[in-house]
């Protein structure tokens, strides 16, 4: 950025392009609200004190706040494109993101980061890439991904403009065992000065020592107190989580009351539906969940700008209202309840809002990402000679971790809420077929297939009969991915995803409003988890404790490897 043509308006000589004038300023430098004018020029900040403006904008009683900046997202987990998740978001104060995009990669590899990246050059909202460490997100002997990214590929993704860091080793057992592919990620990163975002979830003691020791600086899966304080205290970054299913913040708000809190950050996790989206906002909405906490206000604004901004090495740029940078400025009539007046991106008060994008053109694949062989019912079966012990998948309502339970079973068991759960390949026809049980999900008919099932974004589906299962997968084939909820082999609600099976190509009403009549359909149909769409897809993740499921079998996490169901 060129600064010094901006010297003489910041020495007062020249009017601004714009002030706010008597603004009531959230310095996150300092720590302090104060009355003063906020000089914008060039799309810079120009200075703070008394200025003149070409165009003035009269803010008494008015909050001016830097842009929000989520620190850890994973934007294709919103089921919205890139430009409409920033159509969402931007007029909710949250002007800047740094994503995973793991999700997309895992399906279509390297060409769908770039994708992304291009895509977000369209927006309003400035959308900085990790580059995925763990595409698959663990040993490929336990799951299948669409694609592989190797140490090779991170070395090339970290010279692309706009990529940053090395995305959540979320491979930690991987870490620990010195496994080569792993360290020659995190070393690539080291070289490069990078900053390694990590995923430790229940991680304690010596491991938790060695892991951090590896380079890794961040984590955003804490769920407790002493756990979230164990790994400050070892000089990690917490990024504390609140999303649609993974609610973290009231357990760890006393721990962010109570130390300093310059190496904490307020984050989602890409964990928002689009209902919630709409109706409750995005990283405003975790703001104002951590002051109803008790967080102090400007403590909970610094976690969701300086904070952040000075981890990714991003605060000569952005997180903070000073001279010298990018004036990306929220201007509020309350503070505590966020209420946004205005938004200000690159200094102009009228950027566009909604952004069109040519996705065919630009995505690979695009809407032919279900690659799996016509599905019968005799595919879900699971041979029992009477009744069996079993492994079965315990759901926690609210958590990502499950519980392995021990129960005895005669096969499907609707009145004790056991449902057959099953997750299919979906990117190379290999025919790969994962099945087992799963408890509390409260299904009491029909099936729920979807292709978003986290990270390697298989097919997975979760029943009541064999016969829905099969044919919700099919229809899954039929519309090129998505989400599907049948029963007595009858179409009840779908999603077309046709961006890699995981993105809409619609407007946040029209997601909105087929995630809606999904979700009343599954209740009326028995389910009362609170997102069980988003439940679901985290059946499938084999790096966040304890059992799980993907197309190679049950996964026990925690030992890393696949077990028997019975």
């Amino acid at each position: 950025m060129k600064t010094k043509a901006l010297i003489d308006i910041a020495s007062g000589k020249e009017k601004s392009d714009l002030v706010l004038k008597n603004v009531n300023l959230v310095n996150v430098c300092s720590g302090e609200i104060y009355e003063t004018d906020v000089a914008i020029a060039r799309g810079l900040i120009a200075g703070l004190g008394r200025y003149e403006g070409r165009k003035e904008i009269d803010s008494k009683d008015k909050y001016a706040v830097p842009g929000l900046i989520d620190g850890h997202t994973h934007i294709e987990m919103s089921m919205l494109s890139v430009s409409e998740f920033a159509n969402a978001v931007v007029p909710r104060g949250t002007t800047a993101v740094v994503a995973d995009p793991h999700e997309i990669a895992n399906v279509l590899g390297v060409e769908g980061i770039r994708a992304i990246l291009e895509e977000a050059k369209a927006t309003p909202l400035k959308v900085f890439c990790m580059a995925p460490s763990c595409v698959p997100s663990t040993n490929p002997s336990l799951e299948t991904s669409g694609r592989r990214i190797g140490h090779e590929e991170i070395e090339e993704l970290l010279l692309v403009e706009s990529v940053i860091g090395l995305a959540e080793v979320m491979n930690y057992g991987g870490v620990i065992a010195k496994e080569e592919e792993v360290w020659k990620k995190i070393e690539v990163a080291k070289e490069l000065k990078y900053p390694i975002d990590g995923h430790a979830p229940l991680v304690r003691g010596k491991e938790l020592n060695a892991y951090v020791l590896s380079g890794v600086g961040s984590d955003h899966e804490s769920v407790s107190y002493n756990e979230a304080r164990e790994k400050l205290r070892l000089g990690m970054r917490v990024m504390t989580r609140e999303g649609s299913v993974a609610k973290n913040l009231k357990n760890i708000a006393p721990l962010l009351k109570s130390v300093d809190t310059r190496n904490c950050m307020l984050v989602t996790d890409g964990d928002r539906t689009p209902l919630d989206l709409k109706e409750e906002g995005y990283l405003d909405h975790v703001l104002r969940r951590a002051i109803e906490e008790g967080i102090d206000a400007v403590k909970a604004v610094q976690m969701c700008t300086i904070n952040p901004s000075q981890w990714f090495k991003l605060d000569d740029f952005f997180g903070s209202i000073s001279p010298g940078k990018i004036a990306d400025i929220v201007l509020l009539k309350n503070l505590e309840k966020f209420e946004v007046v205005k938004v200000i991106v690159n200094g102009k008060t009228d950027f566009a809002t909604r952004t069109e994008y040519n996705y065919t053109h630009n995505y690979p694949e695009y809407g032919e990402s279900a690659r799996i062989k016509q599905v019968k019912p005799d595919d879900f079966e699971i041979k029992l000679e009477g009744a069996r012990k079993a492994r079965i998948i315990g759901l926690i309502d609210g958590e990502l971790l499950t519980e392995e339970i021990m129960e005895e079973i005669s096969g499907i068991d609707i009145a004790r809420d056991i449902l057959k759960i099953g997750v299919l390949e979906r990117h190379h026809h290999s025919g790969n077929t994962g099945l087992g049980f799963v408890k509390g999900f409260g299904l009491k008919t029909g099936a729920l297939a979807s292709s978003i099932a986290h990270d390697s974004h298989n097919i997975i589906v979760i029943g009541t009969n064999e016969a829905d299962m099969a044919f919700a997968c099919n229809r899954l084939k039929e519309i090129g991915g998505g989400i599907v909820l049948c029963s007595g082999c009858e179409v009840k609600s779908e999603l077309e995803l046709p961006i890699a099976g995981l993105m809409s190509d619609k407007e946040l009403d029209y997601v909105v409003r087929k995630q809606k009549e999904m979700e009343d359909k599954i209740s009326e149909m028995g389910c009362k988890l609170r997102a069980p769409l988003i439940t679901m897809s985290f059946l499938a993740l084999p790096v966040i404790p304890k059992l799980k499921i993907t197309d190679r079998g049950l996964v026990d996490v925690e030992k890393r490897r696949i077990v028997d169901i019975f």
